[in-house]
């Protein structure tokens, strides 16, 4: 066991060592979704949510799958990145 510790990507660490960011890329493993729909999934506050997407875009760990015009703003929507699914 700790020889596979030793091998887990440090972006992926760095992903996981947060509890909002470990959940929402949960979320993000199973289907795409936007910062606003993985914020009412765990029920918390969009900005956090926003913040730890951005976090995790950063760490390469997401992808943006898509973007749909709303209300005058864009929706991002983001998915697990395929090394990711992987790990």
């Amino acid at each position: 066991m700790a020889s596979h510790l030793h091998s887990l990507d440090p972006r992926l660490a760095k992903a996981l060592s947060n509890d909002v960011r470990a959940r929402a890329l949960g979320l993000l493993a199973e289907e795409a979704m936007s910062p606003k729909l993985i914020a009412a999934n765990l029920e918390l506050d969009l900005r956090s949510v926003a913040y730890h997407v951005r976090v995790l875009k950063k760490l390469g760990c997401i992808e943006l799958v898509e973007t749909l015009p709303r209300r005058g703003a864009v929706e991002h929507f983001y998915r697990a990145a395929e090394w990711v699914l992987k790990a």
